[in-house]
Order: structure tokens, then sequence, then C-alpha cells
């Protein structure tokens, strides 16, 4: 089975992409998880012909109809410059009942990261006005290609715009794309993402929507916006259909950029779609009109993607350093932590020493008080009295006559 898809026409019926598709038994290998969403996740791999490739995991047991068109839309449209070319895909069966297959979808690897990854590392996160000019006419031409073939992406936002290391411009993710109907040239079906929705796509309680490619515009204008404030409008708020309704067309906040940008964006934001430029207008447009070289924009998105690439190795060094520099100082605070320790040990059980000598005293003091008054004072003295009166006997006995041993005798005997 060759790797690059076949060019028949895809049915959404069950089983149909399990039969054309066949495992990759080896050739294709996913190395490191890049994003993911509800039913799909992207992953850098290697094949074994087309070297490192970016890997779409599109699950087609929830939903193998829009894999399908997914599949047709990238057949078509991925042979433009500035859409991330597929390469084929491969069937990845379920291991078990409880589990769900997959269709590895192979596309270009874009390895500068996207839009809202450039947006998030640029200074005040506002990119330069000749960037945003260049990076508006790489994605007008890709939708200028998919609105020539009768349909609409839906889904135009910075995390969908992707960069290559070369500061190409690569317009991916058509999981929303739809055929515009032949008849009314419209599309009823409401899809994408809802910060950078356009009016007339939300549902509505008393119609559906209904709407044309003027939707990728108004998404491409936000988009804009993004790029120069580092947010989308409403960007801290969750249910943003009404205010995108009701509300009027978002502007740009600072009055620092040019007239032409702001012209741009007004073409792209007219709440009426009848009034809204196309993407054949767009491209005639001053703000895009009259750009600086393609080769000199590239060249400085291609500087800054190195530079952003090498900072981590230079945040790395100069954590390194911090870490030392405080590891020194953690050090020399502990040597002084320990002889202030030794120091407070010394004082503290010479306070604890004379802080017991104290209360010894007082026990002292507190028990000869106890024993003043009670019975043992008064047998004590005797005692003490009678002592004293042997001693004294003792010492005159030998100056002493018999008759005066047999006084002290008696004396003795009637003390006692």
């Amino acid at each position: 089975m060759p790797f690059c898809a076949p060019r028949r026409k895809r049915t959404a019926e069950s089983g149909c992409l399990s039969e054309i598709y066949k495992p990759p038994d080896g050739r294709l290998t996913k190395e490191k998880l890049l994003g993911e969403g509800g039913t799909a996740a992207v992953f850098m791999g290697h094949h074994h012909r087309r070297g490192k490739v970016a890997v779409k995991m599109a699950n087609i047991t929830w939903d193998e109809e829009s894999v399908c068109r997914e599949v047709n839309f990238l057949l078509k449209f991925s042979r433009h410059r500035n859409i991330a070319s597929y390469y084929g895909a491969y069937h990845h069966p379920a291991p078990n009942e409880e589990s769900s297959e997959y269709l590895e979808l192979v596309l270009e690897y874009c390895s500068g990261g996207s839009l809202y990854d450039l947006i998030k590392s640029t200074e005040g996160q506002s990119l330069k006005e000749t960037w945003i000019g260049f990076v508006c006419r790489e994605v007008l031409k890709a939708l200028n290609h998919v609105h020539h073939h009768r349909a609409v992406h839906r889904d135009i936002k910075s995390p969908n715009v992707m960069l290559t290391k070369k500061g190409n411009i690569k317009l991916i993710d058509f999981g929303h794309c739809w055929d515009l109907d032949p008849q009314t040239g419209k599309c009823n079906e409401g899809d994408g993402t809802a910060h950078w929705m356009a009016p007339e796509t939300f549902r509505r309680k008393d119609r559906k929507p209904e709407y044309d490619t003027k939707c990728d515009i108004w998404s491409l204008g936000i988009t804009a916006i993004e790029m120069a404030e580092g947010k989308t409008p409403y960007a801290d708020q969750k249910l943003v259909s009404d205010l995108i309704i009701n509300n009027d067309s978002p502007r740009l906040k600072s009055r620092t950029w040019s007239q032409h940008f702001v012209s741009f964006l007004k073409s792209c934001l007219e709440k009426d779609p009848s009034q809204r430029w196309s993407a054949k207008e767009l491209l005639q447009h001053p703000f895009i009109a009259e750009l600086p070289p393609a080769k000199t924009i590239r060249a400085e998105i291609e500087e800054h993607l190195r530079a952003v690439q090498n900072r981590p190795a230079e945040q790395g060094l100069r954590v390194a350093r911090w870490a030392r520099k405080h590891l020194q100082r953690a050090r020399e605070h502990l040597r002084g932590a320990r002889e202030h320790i030794r120091g407070t040990m010394e004082h503290l059980w010479l306070h604890w020493a004379m802080e017991h000598l104290g209360q010894a005293r007082k026990h002292l003091r507190g028990a000869m008080e106890h024993l003043r008054p009670h019975w043992a004072m008064e047998h004590l003295r005797p005692c003490w009295a009678m002592e004293h009166l042997r001693r004294a006997c003792d010492f005159c006995a030998t100056e002493t006559s018999a008759e005066q041993k047999e006084a002290q005798q008696m004396a003795l005997e009637g003390f006692a």
C-alpha cells in the first residue's frame, strides 16, 4: 500500500477509512506530544521516508465522517505553499473493544511553532506592524485558495497558523472546513472557536446561522488584533456570543498604529458580511500591498525564532548562576545560625541554672515558714537542748568531782 493516500473521493460510510489505509507497521513513530483537542492529538513524529513530521491522531470511532471530510480537504488544498502539506495517513486499529480506533494523518512539521507562540514570545506580546501585515498576507493567500474552491475554513485563529524555521506561514487544521452549498453559496453549520467567530456564525433562537467565506475574514481581523495587543477582544469573558452579536465591531485600543492598519481592520470587521471585504480584495489593500519585501520580514522572523529557541539554554545558565549564588549565601547564613545557636544555648543554660537556683531558695524559704508554726519545731527544741547539755557535761567531766557528777546525773534525770 503506498504511503501517499489515493486520490479517489472518500465517503463517510462506517469502516471506509480502515479499508483504505493500512497500519504503519514501524514506518511511523510518534515522539512528543505537541497539542491535543477534543477528538484529536498532534505529535511530533518520524517517518521512514519523510523524516520529521507532525502526526495528527484523529478519533474515527467518535466521528469518522468529519475525519473523512478533513482528509478530502487536505488532499484538495495542501499543495498550496501557505497550507501545511499532507503526506498521507495510516490506520491505527483499536487494541480492544473498549478502545477507539484512530487515523494518523501525517503532515508537514512546522518547527517555528504557532502564531500564538510567536505572540507570547515577543516583548510586550505585540508584533511589529510589518510582521502583522506579512502574516495576514500569507493567510489571505491560503484563504483565497480555499474560498476559490467554494469552501470555508471556519477556524482561523492564532493556534492554527504555523511558522516554519525559515519564517514561512502555514495554515493548518481543516477539521472544521466545510463546502458551501452549491445553490445558495452559504453554510448553515455553526462551528468554530467562539472568540474568533463572526457574528453571523452564531446560532440564534429564531433561526439557524447562515454565512459564507466572509466569516474567515472576520476571524483573520480578530487574529490581527491579537497580534497587535497580545489577546483577542473579550479574552477575559467566557460567554462572548452576545457581546460579539450586539456590540460594535472591535477596534484597536492604542492610537499608535498606522491608518493603513486601522483601515484594514475596519474592512475585515464589518458586522454586515456584505460590506466585509473578500480575501482577494484585501490582498490589494494598501496595508498588504505596501509591505516591505517578504524576504526582509522572513529574515527578521527567522532571527527571532532562533533567539527564542536559544532562550531556554540562556535561561538555564542564568538559573544555575542564581542558584549557585544563593547556595553560597545559604551556607554563610547556616554557619552564622550555628554560631548563634551555640551562643544562645550557653546563655540559656546559665539562665536556666539561675532560674532554678532562685526557685530552690524560694522553696527552702517556704519550707521553713511551713515548719515553724507546727508541733515538729516544739519537739525539736528539747532534743536540741538535751544534745547540747550532754556535750557540755562531757566537756566538764574531766574536771568535776564525784559529787558534781552525781548532781549532774540527777539533773539530767530530772530534765528528762
